[in-house]
């Protein structure tokens, strides 16, 4: 067989199975799952088809909850979540427990799945991928779909594939320019299987469609990204971060160190002193350190994961939030200035450089105020630290400094 035919019937047969839904929420084959319920009499969880999981009752699956059983979930839930860090196991039952308990499908249990994503970041991408299951064969609610969305920024591998599955599914579309670029960044990390999800997924929300061609010199989702350029020439393009070649450490080595490290004790002490060294303070603020010019860090482990900071440390203006835009200032003499603005007198306007400081300007001297796509936090900023610095700073960052309140984290049911 020719090689260019070989491939058109590969594609053919993974179109298919995106179509028709055959090997939904595929996954790399792992030993089955089953566990005992604790204080539920003849109640386990089990597999009961690849990737799926159910609460059992002498043998029959659960499919709605007593006071009694939601209580003995929550606290095996718990029981879970406090073993060991990195114990993957735990993490295997916990991921299945949630799943499980998605598909009982009651109000108190997406409640309380709902609630432990937004208190707990670590969590969401399998809290993402438990409502994906529940989405599959229930009701399709606004609240499970904006959860969805907001898990396109941290998931990867099969849970991706799953919650982007499940939002075809869903007659919302999405016509922000920054969630349909965030899954073609996705897309561009699948294999072919979840590319063709992701340009589902596409084709769903913006009623663009392109054309599977095997030869073609531009793949799929790069046909993806040059409609994005053309369709928002003013956002930030759909392309994934390029690291420096002078670059200190690279993204995925410190992820691994970073992940690697759940398992051994936290040294706060270090990580305090890489914020300083790593000039973190001179713009953020943490509990009682800092400047309070850009984003106050305090709470930044309730709203985003370890990996999310770590990746926004190394790669500054691959997101631009909102909140904190960023200005180019021209001024008649053609001096430029590029920073974010501040509070400044009446007669002037205040930025705050890439360096840290504060540049006052006239603004009668003013030409022009272009909006930038590039974020006042300068690149390399890990490159003023050592390696344990690195790592030891993203974890401190993932703490509560003393004297902070819990105010992200829910009181849970």
């Amino acid at each position: 067989m020719g090689s260019l035919k070989k491939m058109i019937l590969i594609r053919i047969f993974i179109l298919g199975l995106v179509c028709t839904g055959v090997g939904n929420f595929s996954r790399a084959k792992t030993p089955s799952i089953a566990f005992k319920i604790d204080r539920l009499e003849d109640t386990m969880l089990q597999e009961v088809a690849e990737g799926d999981f159910r609460i059992m009752v002498a043998g029959e699956p659960l499919d709605r909850l007593t006071g009694a059983e939601f209580t003995a979930l929550r606290e095996q839930e718990l029981k879970l979540q406090n073993q060991k860090p990195g114990d993957a196991e735990s993490e295997r039952k916990l991921n299945a427990l949630l799943i499980a308990m998605a598909r009982i499908a009651d109000e108190p249990t997406l409640i309380y799945l709902h609630e432990l994503f937004e208190s707990y970041p670590e969590r969401r991408n399998d809290i993402a991928e438990a409502i994906s299951w529940y989405a599959e064969e229930n009701k399709r609610r606004d609240a499970d779909w904006r959860i969805l969305v907001r898990s396109l920024n941290i998931i990867e591998g099969d849970q991706a594939k799953t919650v982007m599955r499940a939002l075809t599914r869903f007659r919302r579309r999405s016509n922000k320019a920054q969630w349909i670029r965030q899954v073609i960044l996705v897309g561009l990390e699948q294999d072919a299987e979840g590319q063709e999800i992701a340009d589902s997924l596409l084709t769903h929300w913006t009623g663009q469609k392109f054309k599977l061609e095997i030869d073609s010199a531009h793949p799929l989702m790069q046909q993806w990204q040059d409609w994005f350029v053309s369709k928002y020439p003013d956002e930030l393009s759909a392309v994934l971060p390029i690291e420096s070649a002078d670059s200190r450490w690279k993204y995925k080595e410190l992820l691994a160190e970073l992940q690697q490290q759940k398992k051994s004790t936290l040294d706060l002490k270090l990580g305090a002193q890489a914020f300083v060294k790593a000039t973190c303070i001179k713009c953020h603020r943490f509990g009682e350190q800092g400047e309070k010019v850009g984003p106050d860090l305090t709470y930044v482990s309730r709203r985003f994961q370890q990996k999310e900071v770590l990746h926004a440390t190394l790669f500054p203006s691959h997101f631009v939030s909102e909140e904190y835009p960023t200005f180019t200032i021209v001024t008649d003499a053609g001096k430029s200035f590029t920073g974010m603005m501040g509070a400044a007198g009446p007669d002037e306007i205040m930025l705050l450089t890439e360096a840290g400081k504060r540049q006052l300007i006239k603004k009668q001297e003013v030409d022009e105020i272009i909006a930038s796509k590039k974020s006042a936090m300068p690149d390399g900023l890990l490159n003023l630290v050592t390696k344990a610095e690195a790592i030891q700073l993203i974890r401190y960052l993932g703490t509560l400094p003393e004297g902070a309140s819990d105010k992200y984290r829910h009181k849970l049911p």
